[in-house]
């Protein structure tokens, strides 16, 4: 099979796909609505009402074979959608998004609370739905979220930080599991102090002069424990290198936008302002075009300088492969047109890859075509105009 019928094919099976989707969401939420109104015109006891909606559930969820956890689930989440963001209910049943999909952005609608913000979710999410991951719709949804209601957020993530917590559970096999909730800027900076801690741990043992055989995962987990067993102190302060990006507007407290990791996850602006006055902070600036691309920059050898390392990191953001979500720490930097052949050592040229998508290219299995976009660091969300027949304005954020 050829790729270009690869993609038509795929595309016609993924959209079939979807509608079949919305068919059992929509027989379902119909089916739902109506025996449930016609069980409210009744003159039946509250009670006797209530275990009659439920029966409904099990109805459905018996003749569907599916759990009526996940009949109840279809039913509120259809529901959200119809009424909150009927665009993306519209989107469902032309199979340009799936029913994942339709929860994620059914989540997001059920957690803002102005019809300002589902105006400018529903206006924006179909479009981003339909051509990217779930797993990039659902950062691309909690950083929307971020920007459109900060105030709201940073209230839900102050009740959420309270319950941060240690837990150990224990396997069978002689292992455990130990599990923190953190903060999600802390958590960032523990993954990033291990990860370096790890690189830069000695291949060969000083004393025996054996090779140290274990993984990285082996190392960081032994880190861990290292830490935790021999160090005092209940006070955070971080000093591995998080890389976090942030409007001016919101760093200096004129307006309220959240700051944003290298792999997109939002945090809050009060939260980056504390963190940019520690003596350890070291504040690095990007020029950007107007659009919010990282400007080119051109160096005369194969290897590039860890200035445009880093400015390709924070264009990037991940692997460049559409799809790809492995962290850009973890990345080569590849030479679009190869080197040899007169390939420049420039932003243009330069892209991250992931190990096994570089080796892919390298041997002639990575088209273009798979690559995803830079990352623009201005990401823009639609409004709906009142009628909802036009685009009335975006809403800007500074992104990765």
């Amino acid at each position: 099979m050829s790729s270009n019928r690869a993609i038509v094919t795929g595309a016609a099976v993924r959209r079939a796909r979807a509608i079949a989707e919305f068919e059992e969401w929509d027989f379902i939420a119909s089916f739902h609505a109506k025996r449930v109104a016609e069980i409210d015109r009744t003159d039946d006891i509250l009670l006797s009402k209530d275990l009659a909606r439920r029966e409904v559930t099990l109805e459905l969820a018996q003749a569907l074979h599916v759990t009526e956890r996940q009949v109840w689930a279809m039913v509120s989440e259809a529901t959200v959608v119809r009424e909150r963001v009927p665009a993306v209910w519209s989107a469902f049943r032309s199979g340009e998004i799936d029913g994942i999909r339709v929860s994620a952005i059914a989540d997001t609608a059920e957690r803002l609370e102005t019809l300002e913000a589902w105006a400018a979710l529903e206006a924006s999410a179909p479009d981003y739905a339909s051509t990217h991951t779930i797993a990039e719709l659902r950062a691309w949804l909690r950083r929307l979220r971020a920007r459109l209601e900060p105030d709201q957020v940073q209230q839900e993530t102050d009740r959420a930080v309270e319950e941060r917590r240690v837990s150990i559970s224990h396997n069978s096999d002689g292992t455990s599991w130990l599990n923190a909730l953190l903060p999600t800027g802390v958590a960032i900076a523990v993954g990033d102090r291990l990860r370096r801690a790890a690189r830069a741990l000695p291949s060969m043992d000083r004393e025996s002069g054996e090779k140290d055989r274990r993984t990285r995962e082996q190392k960081q987990a032994d880190l861990v424990a290292h830490w935790l067993t021999s160090c005092t102190g209940t006070s955070t302060d971080i000093r591995a290198e998080i890389a976090i990006s942030i409007s001016a507007t919101d760093l200096i407290g004129l307006t309220d936008g959240p700051g944003l990791t290298l792999d997109g996850e939002p945090v809050g602006s009060a939260w980056a302002r504390e963190l940019a006055q520690s003596e350890h902070a070291v504040l690095r600036r990007l020029v950007l075009d107007p659009v919010g691309e990282v400007l080119d920059t051109t160096v005369l050898k194969y290897r590039p300088p860890e200035s445009l390392r880093q400015a390709l990191r924070w264009r990037d953001g991940t692997c460049r492969v559409a799809g790809c979500r492995a962290p850009v720490h973890e990345t080569d930097l590849d030479h679009a047109k190869a080197y040899d052949s007169g390939g420049a050592t420039t932003g243009s040229n330069l892209r991250c890859l992931c190990r096994k998508h570089h080796n892919m290219k390298s041997h002639g299995h990575l088209d273009d075509r798979y690559l995803d976009t830079p990352v623009r660091h201005v990401e823009r969300y639609r409004r709906a105009a009142p009628t909802g027949s036009a685009v009335s304005g975006v809403l800007g954020g500074c992104v990765s």
